[in-house]
């Protein structure tokens, strides 16, 4: 991963798989949103790494400091996701396995961290 082209075309692959496995989940009336979640969260990794390349490759301290603050957001957004998902299962509102729960879970605390860093790199 040595430039924004690279990011740019594995976005575009996992895009792709993305609107394949939807269209053939649609179709086959299979439909998995955790797999979907999956294939969406690795395509938005890739395009957000692409755009927000040149700002890390740099290495100084103003990519340390996006990089930190974007992690505290991050750690803040993953405890506020899951004491809802606490609560959730608590009261009956989803009823999801493990395995469901630690998928999304994932999936939303990277794109929480890249979303971050996208906002902050615009910022500072």
């Amino acid at each position: 991963m040595t430039s924004r082209r690279n990011f740019l075309l594995l976005g575009v692959l996992f895009l792709m798989i993305f609107g394949v496995r939807t269209f053939i989940g649609i179709a086959t009336n299979s439909l998995s949103l955790i797999e979907l979640l999956a294939y969406g969260t690795a395509a938005f990794i890739c395009f957000a790494g692409g755009y927000i390349f040149p700002q890390f490759k740099a290495k100084d301290e103003r990519a340390n400091f996006i990089k930190q603050k974007g992690m505290k957001y991050s750690f803040i957004a993953l405890l506020i996701y899951l004491i809802l998902i606490l609560y959730g299962t608590y009261f009956n509102i989803v009823t999801l396995s493990m395995f469901e729960t630690l998928s999304i879970v994932i999936s939303l605390t990277i794109i929480t961290l890249y979303t971050s860093w996208i906002i902050l790199s615009k910022k500072y």
